[in-house]
């Protein structure tokens, strides 16, 4: 918008001084130029110069001003004084008093004579209506090209395909337009994503509820006695329907609207040991939680520093064969906290889209081990919050490191 306006306001302004001083150069006549009328009552004039008195008096009779000037009471240029002392009468132009005649008697006094309602030789309807003709036809030139933009926009915009995008709108970058042709382009691209986004949810969602719906209506059809297996089985496949809805409205909620972040400086140390020890509770024998973290402070929201600590801890203790380990580290103006299992880790190709929605490696971390794949996806969109980062890699205890990196700053 900033380069529309500023394109405008140069074009209006360069405009108007360039048709002024067109015009003035075409039609209207130079100050200095000399009326011939003046210049040939000055020859009438020269001849009567001694008699001063008469002369000014019979100018007077005549319509004319005139004045006699003492000599040096105006300041000449030398090429207009020589012309004086030769006798030659000097003609000017005032803005006030018209036209001028000078003429140097023989006392060396200035003869002044104005023309008092003299106007220059113009036609003001002529000028008026080239200026403003000349001005209209400079505009719409200007204003051609981005009427055929802006009709490309509008065509693409009232263009909605039948899968819910728009077009990509094809504007140079020499148009006043690019920048809104950009935006538009740029909404387009976010439309299709989001679009795409919701049909996999979609999808999925389908998919994940497809299993325990499927087990549920098996297990109605046999009638199970309550307290039996199948009948306790029946409450584990509903619980896991409820964690599922639960985790899918978290996800939508989570990718629909951003919060409003609530920083605060969070002690670190206290923040891993209270959340180790509420993972403790649900621990599955045999694994250890542990962690070692100094005292430090970090400026982030803890409530969901809190939640996406707990997701990958949680991620963890479902693959880990003995330890997880919680840890941190400071690279280059970043913290990064560090949680490491000793599982089976994450094969390399995996890695990119293990923090996807619903994404399950085909082989160690599969739909076994509970959950519904958003878990990572939260995490990734808990981290974009804070302008941070997360990534997993290799972990030292031979599983995988998942790094969750928060600017210090």
């Amino acid at each position: 918008m900033a380069r529309l306006f500023i394109s405008f306001y140069l074009f209006i302004v360069l405009s108007l001084v360039g048709l002024a001083a067109i015009l003035d150069e075409l039609l209207l006549e130079p100050e200095a130029r000399s009326d011939p009328w003046m210049l040939a009552s000055a020859h009438l004039i020269r001849p009567h110069l001694n008699d001063q008195q008469a002369l000014t008096e019979r100018l007077r009779q005549s319509g004319l001003k005139a004045q006699w000037l003492k000599k040096g009471s105006i300041a000449w240029p030398a090429s207009l004084q020589r012309e004086l002392e030769a006798g030659e009468p000097v003609a000017l132009f005032d803005q006030s008093e018209g036209q001028q005649l000078f003429l140097r008697g023989q006392d060396g006094r200035l003869l002044q004579v104005s023309v008092r309602d003299y106007s220059p030789g113009i036609n003001l309807w002529l000028y008026s209506s080239l200026f403003f003709a000349s001005l209209a036809v400079l505009l719409s030139l200007w204003i051609w090209p981005m009427w055929r933009d802006l009709s490309k926009l509008r065509n693409a915009a009232n263009s909605l395909r039948d899968d819910g995008t728009l077009p990509q709108l094809q504007i140079g970058p020499t148009s006043t337009l690019y920048g809104i042709a950009q935006s538009f382009n740029q909404l387009s691209t976010q439309i299709k994503q989001l679009i795409h986004s919701q049909r996999e949810l979609t999808g999925a969602v389908a998919h994940e509820l497809r299993t325990p719906l499927s087990r549920l209506k098996f297990a109605l059809a046999v009638q199970p006695q309550p307290g039996s297996e199948p009948w306790q089985g029946m409450g584990r496949d509903v619980g896991e329907l409820e964690r599922l809805v639960q985790e899918m409205l978290d996800y939508t909620s989570m990718e629909t609207i951003a919060p409003e972040m609530d920083y605060s400086q969070l002690p670190l140390a206290e923040l891993i040991a209270d959340l180790s020890e509420k993972m403790r509770a649900n621990c599955p024998e045999g694994i250890h939680i542990e962690h070692q973290v100094p005292e430090m402070e970090l400026l982030a929201d803890g409530h969901f520093v809190q939640r996406a600590l707990q997701n990958i801890v949680q991620n963890a203790l479902r693959y880990a064969k003995t330890r997880v380990e919680v840890s941190t580290r400071i690279e280059s103006s970043n913290l990064d906290i560090m949680i490491d299992d000793d599982g089976p880790g994450v094969a390399e190709a995996d890695r990119q889209k293990i923090f996807e929605p619903f994404f399950r490696p085909d082989h160690s971390r599969d739909r076994k081990r509970g959950g519904a794949g958003l878990g990572l996806a939260i995490v990734r969109r808990i981290q974009q919050w804070h302008g941070g980062s997360c990534w997993v890699e290799t972990s030292p205890l031979g599983g995988a490191r998942f790094v969750l990196r928060y600017p210090m700053q």
